[in-house]
């Protein structure tokens, strides 16, 4: 065997050797990655106000009439006169919770902001 056939083995399993541990090490930066990613969204939706709790109001507020509206939005200021203790339960996620006063979804169609 030459010195050039036996410099040829000794690089085939270095080379493969080397490889495997550059997998292995993309491996580790996705996982941190992805850790990193998860981290991030758990702190930042702990301290945004992404909702509203909702919380109940008594009396509860009236809803704009279905009239006022057309179409799908008609719909949903129907369903806010018919079932107003649906609503009043769910949290509100419109964006509209930096109004003062504004307390779950139902107080969403007690103007016409619900229909946009």
């Amino acid at each position: 065997m030459s010195k050039k056939e036996r410099s040829d083995k000794k690089e085939k399993p270095a080379k493969a050797f080397v490889k495997r541990r550059w997998g292995v090490w993309k491996l580790i930066a996705a996982a941190l990655a992805t850790s990193l990613v998860i981290a991030l969204f758990w702190i930042f939706a702990g301290s945004e106000p992404w909702g509203l709790p909702a919380t109940p109001r008594n009396p509860r507020p009236a809803t704009l009439s279905p009239l006022l509206f057309t179409g799908e939005a008609a719909k949903a200021y129907r369903i806010a006169q018919e079932v107003p203790e649906l609503l009043e339960q769910m949290p509100c996620y419109c964006g509209c919770y930096v109004n003062p006063g504004h307390r779950n979804n139902l107080d969403c169609y007690t103007d016409r902001h619900g229909a946009g």
